[in-house]
Formats: structure tokens, C-alpha cells, sequence
């Protein structure tokens, strides 16, 4: 049995992990084991959006708890377990509310990754509290330009057109978007 030797070992490291042998060795040396590469993609349009329409949902059932009950009630929940369902909505906005603290963190602490992700996310939840602050006349055109009556005709379109999106076949369409041009 042959005594492993510098060649052997990285002879092994690099079919193990070509990423990490293909850097220079002083690189290698310098890293500290607690850093990390940035992963993930940084795409902080989406997480506004995102951020937006998370904060727009909770301020929503915040602030009409009652449309949330008839909501729940017209969406087929058992009447007897109403109280369960309104009460974890609760729970959902409290942990929504520790989400942007934690994402607010994210953003201010120079060391962390992820913080143009982050950045939409408190970006959107200040621009949906904006939104809900407006006058309630001022809500109402926008549902008018729209076309709906309110928030909940959006559930309702959701309800209505989901069995349309769920008989497409995305097979076919993946396959016709990937083609060859």
C-alpha cells in the first residue's frame, strides 16, 4: 500500500470538487471556512413583487377579519372550524411580520448575502403598506380601471380560472418553447 502524497491528494480533489481545486492555491489558503459564495440569483424585481403581494394579503386580513371568515366560509371550510382558520391567519401575519424584520436585518448587515433579494422584499412590504393607506376612493378607481369590485372578486377569478390553467398541457408548451430556432 502506497503512502498518499501532495500529487495524490489533489489528484482526488479534483475529481471530487473541480470547482474548488480549479481556484489558486493562495485563494484556497485565504478563504475562511465561514464565508460563502453567493448562490442564488438576484433578482430583487420578483421579490418586490412578491413582497408586495405577501404584505397586500396580510394587511388584507388584518384589517377585515370578517371578509377573511366569510372568505374561508365561502371557500367550503367546515363552519365549526372557522375559529382555527381565522386564528392562523393570525399566526401567518405574525410570522410574516418576523420575516421582514429578519429581511430588514438582512439588508442592513454588510456581510450578508441575498441583500438585493432582501432589499425587495422590505421594498415591496413598504410600498404594499403605502398602498393600503390610501383613500378608499382612491382604492375603488383602481378596482374600477381593473374591472373588479374588490379583493375578493380576485379570489373568485382565481377559483374560476384555475380549472382553465390546470387543463393546460404544459408538456406541450415547454416542449414548443424549447424547440430549436
Amino acid at each position: 500500500m502506497k503512502k498518499q502524497d501532495r500529487n495524490d491528494f489533489m489528484r482526488r480533489l479534483e475529481r471530487l470538487d473541480p470547482q474548488f481545486a480549479a481556484t489558486p492555491a493562495k485563494a484556497r489558503d485565504d478563504r475562511k471556512p465561514w464565508e460563502t459564495e453567493k448562490t442564488g440569483s438576484q433578482s430583487p424585481i420578483i421579490m418586490m413583487m412578491l413582497g408586495f403581494g405577501l404584505a397586500v394579503l396580510a394587511l388584507f386580513a388584518a384589517n377585515d377579519p370578517e371578509m377573511v371568515e366569510a372568505l374561508l366560509i365561502q371557500s367550503g371550510w367546515p363552519v365549526q372550524l372557522i375559529s382555527y382558520g381565522t386564528n392562523s391567519v393570525s399566526l401567518l401575519i405574525i410570522g410574516l411580520v418576523i420575516f421582514y424584520l429578519a429581511n430588514l436585518v438582512r439588508v442592513v448587515t454588510p456581510r450578508a448575502t441575498g441583500r438585493w433579494n432582501s432589499g425587495g422584499l422590505v421594498i415591496g412590504a413598504v410600498a404594499a403598506l403605502a398602498f393600503t393607506s390610501l383613500d378608499p376612493s382612491h382604492l375603488q378607481a383602481g378596482y374600477d380601471y381593473v374591472g373588479i369590485d374588490g379583493p375578493a372578486d380576485i379570489l373568485t377569478f382565481a377559483r374560476t380560472r384555475g380549472s382553465e390553467i390546470a387543463d393546460i398541457d404544459w408538456g406541450s408548451v415547454v416542449m414548443v418553447s424549447s424547440s430549436p430556432k
